[in-house]
């Protein structure tokens, strides 16, 4: 099921992104089992061009390729729709910390991304069925136009202010000031 973070949390979010540091230690771009070209780096959106946390969690690369392949062949039976997970919260995040997911452009990503221009889209996918209360919602996509208007789509946005216990995806956008990057991340959420 395919839940985006909005409001009313998306103002939530915001401040969390807003209020709180990240490390300084900057993630490793995935190894060279992804695909990736070097003169524009950002553009195939595998997620090394920002560093993310999630309920304060670090979001690390899966630097094995065994790791790697044994991680899309589970999601491939859980949710077809996710794809190129290259990242991992490593340890499980308490359910009321799950959705404050904040990012900034790394070391490597800045002079291609730019800073952060806005709170992240995240993009939420629950993997073992979980019930995620939401409500439909009209959406403006300012940067897809047709005849000079935004586009308008409609997405479910999550009302619930936590994530209930098992694994998840989460497919994080960082738009930055220059260009934009998207992690795939899979991460559990504590019992």
């Amino acid at each position: 099921m395919v839940r985006r973070v909005g409001a009313p949390w998306a103002a939530a979010l915001a401040l969390a992104c807003a209020a709180t540091a990240l490390p300084a230690a900057a993630q490793v771009p995935p190894p060279s089992y992804a695909s990736f070209f070097d003169r524009l780096p950002c553009v195939q959106r595998i997620g090394r061009c920002f560093d993310a946390t999630i309920g304060g969690a670090p979001v690390e690369v899966i630097a094995d390729q065994a790791e790697f392949e044994k991680l899309k062949t589970l999601l491939q039976t859980l949710n077809r729709n996710v794809r190129d997970v290259h990242w991992i919260v490593r340890q499980p995040v308490a359910g009321s910390l799950a959705l404050e997911v904040e990012t900034r452009a790394n070391a490597f990503g800045l002079p291609h991304v730019g800073d952060e221009k806005e709170e992240p889209d995240v993009t939420v996918y629950a993997l073992d069925g979980q019930d995620l209360e939401s409500k439909p919602e009209l959406v403006a996509d300012q940067s897809v136009r047709v005849n000079g208007q935004a586009v308008v789509t409609q997405q479910e946005t999550l009302t619930q202010d936590f994530l209930p216990p098992g694994r998840y995806a989460f497919a994080i956008k960082f738009l930055g000031q220059k260009n934009w990057d998207r992690k795939w991340v899979f991460l559990t959420v504590a019992k």
